[in-house]
């Protein structure tokens, strides 16, 4: 049948062409107008989702600002105030949890100290370890790590011992143009064996019981805090060092130098460094004085020395604690005589005279009495005596509390300057993201 105004063939029921047309560009749109809404809402997802990142990341990010300056406030607090802390009671390889910190802005921070192990005489290490919390529980943990050695007790006294470069009860002759100097100064090459403390400590040049026993040529060169100084000594300063008495601190000498039936002279060829097999140092020799050289096995070996007698040296190097025996049958004192370039380091006590002649050189601290009981006598010479352009006396703070320390003496010896934990330089930083 045709229709005669749209002169188009209608059968009918059946769409005609144009309307199959129209139909067909109706199903078409539908599905790009669905896909264009399914990428529109794509997007729009995307977008959300990007700006909940970047707010997300924003807050991380602050958060791990947070943390950082948390663990940079904690270690800086904790470093500070490590000598509150019993760390001596930490072995090798143990490590003191402390609790955590807030810092009151919602950030927080903990820290632990590690014990490493070390070798024998140096310093212990310690690992500061800082963990830093920023605010909430989706912010970022970082940790700053520092590590620390211990800067032990020093300054020791031994009872009256050992405040000066020399203590003397008696008289004393200073010939020449030999130097006494109670400036503090370390031993050459034990600066860079880690042994020193950085500070230096200077102490009184020459103490005397009585200045007016002073015989002193024009040339001398004494230095202190104060070059001389004039201080009451008696018996008993003699009789007790630290908290053991006379006859316990001669009990403690690990060698004894018997000259008492005659004068002893020893040189370069009887005093120098001995070994055991394995290459360790034989500690039991009695002539084995230790070692200057940090690298030596007797580095650290300073033995007591009892010496009886009148015992002279001669192109020696020794170091240790040197005790000056009392002799109740002759009522005399013991002898100790550095003649002729010979070093020593460390500390020389007791009852009897020293002599430090002939280009001879002593760091650390000499502590004797002279005039023991109104007694003792030495020789013919002065109850201490110097001679010789060349020879000096030196106060070492770090050759007196090496002697005591590594001669088995700091149990009854008292320190006067607080060790501290000091940072080495070496700094760790690590993030965890959370």
């Amino acid at each position: 049948m045709w229709n005669i105004k749209s002169g188009e063939n209608v059968t009918a029921g059946l769409p005609s062409p144009r309307q199959q047309k129209r139909l067909d560009i109706g199903g078409f749109v539908l599905p790009v107008v669905l896909l264009g809404l399914v990428i529109l809402s794509v997007i729009a997802a995307t977008a959300l989702m990007s700006s909940g990142d970047e707010q997300r990341s924003s807050r991380a990010m602050r958060q791990g600002s947070d943390a950082f300056y948390a663990a940079e406030a904690g270690i800086n607090k904790e470093s500070t105030q490590l000598d509150d802390y019993d760390l001596g009671a930490l072995g090798p390889g143990d490590s003191l949890d402390l609790p955590w910190v807030d810092l009151g802005n919602g950030a927080s921070y903990h820290a632990t100290i590690y014990r490493h192990d070390v070798e024998d005489g140096r310093p212990e290490l310690y690992i500061l370890q800082v963990e830093g919390r920023g605010r909430g529980i989706a912010g970022s943990s970082r940790s700053i790590s520092l590590t620390l050695y211990n800067n032990a007790n020093a300054g020791y006294m031994l009872g009256g011992c050992c405040n000066s470069a020399v203590t003397v009860r008696g008289t004393v002759g200073l010939l020449n143009t030999v130097t006494v100097d109670g400036r503090d100064a370390h031993p050459p090459g034990w600066e860079s064996a880690d042994v020193c403390l950085e500070e230096l400590n200077d102490r009184a040049g020459l103490i005397m019981d009585d200045t007016t026993l002073l015989t002193m040529e024009s040339g001398v060169d004494m230095q202190g805090d104060p070059p001389l100084a004039q201080v009451r000594l008696e018996d008993i300063d003699f009789d007790e060092f630290g908290g053991i008495g006379w006859v316990e601190i001669k009990n403690r000498a690990t060698h004894i130098i018997d000259a008492s039936a005659g004068q002893l002279r020893l040189d370069d060829g009887d005093i120098y460094p001995r070994y055991n097999a394995d290459g360790s140092c034989d500690t039991s020799h009695r002539f084995n004085w230790g070692s200057k050289d940090p690298s030596d096995p007797c580095f650290n070996f300073f033995p007591i020395i009892l010496v009886k007698g009148e015992v002279e040296l001669a192109r020696v190097y020794g170091q240790g604690v040197v005790i000056l025996d009392w002799n109740e049958a002759t009522l005399t004192g013991g002898e100790f005589e550095l003649e002729d370039q010979d070093e020593f380091n460390g500390i020389i006590l007791g009852k009897g005279c020293v002599e430090v002649e002939r280009n001879s050189i002593f760091r650390g601290a000499i502590f004797t009495d002279g005039q023991y009981r109104n007694e003792a006598s030495c020789s013919e010479d002065d109850d201490f005596a110097m001679g010789d352009a060349t020879t000096s006396v030196t106060w070492s703070q770090c050759a007196v509390d090496r002697a005591i320390v590594n001669g088995g003496l700091d149990d009854v010896a008292t320190p006067t300057l607080n060790g501290r934990i000091q940072p080495v330089g070496s700094r760790a930083f690590t993030e965890l993201l959370r």
